[in-house]
């Protein structure tokens, strides 16, 4: 087929957009101009979507995967064996805190343990009187409740003591010193460690902050054309990271400031691939069952224009620029919708080509 040059450009370009809408612009481009363009067209219907989502993302750690540990009474550092950013294993010492807030605690529990040792023998005593008809038993009544009472202030001592983190005095894990140690409740790593031996603390003050490492959560930002694609289960790929990921979360609301939607994800075994707080570009791969309206095409295949998207059609006598609307980027395609069918035949090679002739830069 022989195309002589390029009708009615004027036309696309004399008015603004509506005109050109109004005014269907054809562009008829000689043979050398086809092969140097080198145009390739086809069935819109023909173009599957890849499915990836290429999407901003942070790594952050869990709510649920951190662990404060706080002074239990207000006391002095003694020691700091860890800093900020340092990896520990479950058990680790992390530091150690004492104060005289702390050695009432263990006197409190002498004086408890006391009594309780001195109200059983009581109770044995007395039961043993009562089976030999010595005292009555009333008497009896009496000296069980005392052990009754004397046991449970112990258990409330023991307890204070275990909430403080300190041991039981007597005992060769901890004597009676007033000295709290504080060791990592898990495998994670130190996010906060805001102290300096000789600092004197307050009570419910921040020592440690802690967080795991595996799992590890993805905050990432999608459109709202994007995000309605997405489901909870839909594969996460980062590079560097071989195990990968998935999305746990689609929020049902867009942020105010951003006008995105958070999607959460989870990397179960990050492998030091990544490191909390990260920024980096991702790509999630939308179920093909999720995949919304519209028609997926190269990026290449897509050119602006006073504002507006267009894509090439391929006619009769030449090429028509057909608006569209963007709804959807992925990795190396995008999704547009317009009036256009299965079978309509699109320019998916040489668009920019064409958007030269069409804005009157081609040769003739």
């Amino acid at each position: 087929m022989k195309f002589p040059t390029v009708l009615l450009l004027a036309a696309g370009l004399a008015g603004p957009l509506n005109a050109a809408l109004a005014a269907p612009v054809l562009l008829e481009l000689k043979p050398e101009q086809l092969a140097q363009a080198g145009l390739k067209t086809v069935a819109a219907g023909s173009l599957e979507a890849s499915g990836e989502h290429l999407l901003p993302a942070q790594v952050v750690i869990d709510p649920r995967h951190l662990e404060i540990l706080a002074a239990p009474l207000s006391g002095i550092v003694t020691r700091v064996a860890v800093v900020s950013g340092e990896t520990v294993r479950k058990g680790q010492l992390l530091g150690q805190l004492r104060g005289a807030q702390l050695l009432e605690l263990q006197r409190d529990y002498l004086a408890a343990r006391a009594q309780a040792e001195t109200a059983d023998e009581a109770r044995r005593r007395d039961e043993a009187l009562f089976s030999d008809g010595i005292i009555p038993r009333s008497r009896l009544a009496q000296t069980l409740a005392t052990q009754r009472q004397a046991a449970a202030g112990l258990a409330e001592k023991r307890q204070s003591l275990r909430l403080a983190g300190l041991g039981e005095p007597g005992e060769a894990a901890a004597g009676f010193n007033g000295l709290v140690t504080l060791r990592a409740p898990f495998d994670g790593v130190v996010l906060e460690a805001p102290l300096q031996p000789g600092q004197r603390v307050d009570s419910n003050a921040l020592l440690f902050k802690l967080g795991k490492l595996s799992p590890l959560s993805l905050e990432i930002q999608a459109g709202a054309d994007i995000a309605g694609e997405l489901r909870p289960g839909d594969a996460i790929a980062i590079d560097g990271c071989a195990g990968g990921g998935r999305v746990t979360v689609v929020a049902q609301s867009l942020s105010s400031a951003s006008q995105s939607v958070m999607v959460r994800g989870e990397l179960a075994r990050p492998a030091g691939c990544v490191r909390p707080y990260q920024q980096l570009q991702l790509r999630v791969k939308a179920a093909a069952a999720n995949s919304r309206r519209g028609w997926v095409i190269p990026r290449e295949a897509l050119v602006r224009h006073q504002g507006q998207d267009w894509v090439f059609v391929q006619e009769a006598q030449g090429y028509r620029p057909e608006p569209v609307k963007l709804i959807g980027e992925y990795e190396q395609t995008l999704r547009v919708d317009g009036r256009l069918d299965a079978a309509t035949p699109l320019v998916v090679k040489g668009a920019s080509a064409l958007k030269a002739h069409w804005l009157g830069l081609g040769g003739r």
